[in-house]
């Protein structure tokens, strides 16, 4: 959806993280859609952690035909997703149960989007290290484009200030300058990988 077509290369940051820019990305540009991303969270959450063994105290109604208590129990739950993403003590205590991928999983139900593709390339990524002549060369054209573009975005946004700049060309400047990071650490991947073969070859 155009809500989440632009977004940061996310590098550097955390799981929880991620899940928490489209969480809100979401919720500030579409009515009622909290609800529905808590709601759905919570049915994964309860359905596949036993009481027993869950670390967060969800509010379920006792009466899920009832809706203005499922709308008072999905309000109680909307503060404790809240809280997990605002504070660290609230996240950490939660860790065990990896509340963000059930919040994920929502989301992508909901909206389509690939936040468990994204959140598995973190933790099991497929990426290919460069080491030919080819795969640096495309790899060097790949920088000096996504650099340039970046330089020039720089030129355009930072003139006269940010203060004029609207929130979502803020937002485009981070992602590209985001991505020529991502770009820059590919570089020195390549060559610890070379300088770590060599080592190995010694």
């Amino acid at each position: 959806m155009k809500v989440f077509d632009m977004r940061p290369s996310f590098h550097g940051y955390s799981s929880s993280s991620i899940v928490k820019w489209y969480y809100e990305r979401a919720w500030n540009t579409m009515n009622g859609v909290k609800r529905a991303i808590v709601a759905k969270a919570v049915d994964l959450y309860t359905l596949e952690i036993s009481d027993d063994h869950r670390t967060i105290k969800f509010n379920i109604p006792g009466n899920p035909e009832d809706s203005d208590e499922f709308l008072a129990c999905n309000k109680k739950n909307i503060k404790v997703i809240d809280d997990f993403f605002a504070d660290n003590s609230v996240r950490s205590k939660h860790f065990r149960d990896n509340l963000e991928t059930f919040i994920a999983r929502a989301i992508d139900e909901i909206f389509e989007t690939s936040i468990c593709e994204i959140l598995k390339q973190k933790l099991f990524p497929d990426e290919l290290i460069p080491h030919t002549q080819d795969q640096l060369d495309e790899l060097l054209a790949e920088t000096n484009s996504s650099y340039t573009d970046a330089v020039n975005e720089c030129v355009r946004v930072f003139r006269n200030g940010l203060t004029d700049d609207s929130e979502e060309e803020l937002e485009i400047l981070e992602s590209k300058l985001l991505s020529v990071r991502e770009m820059l650490d590919k570089n020195v991947g390549a060559i610890e990988h070379e300088l770590e073969r060599r080592k190995a070859d010694k």
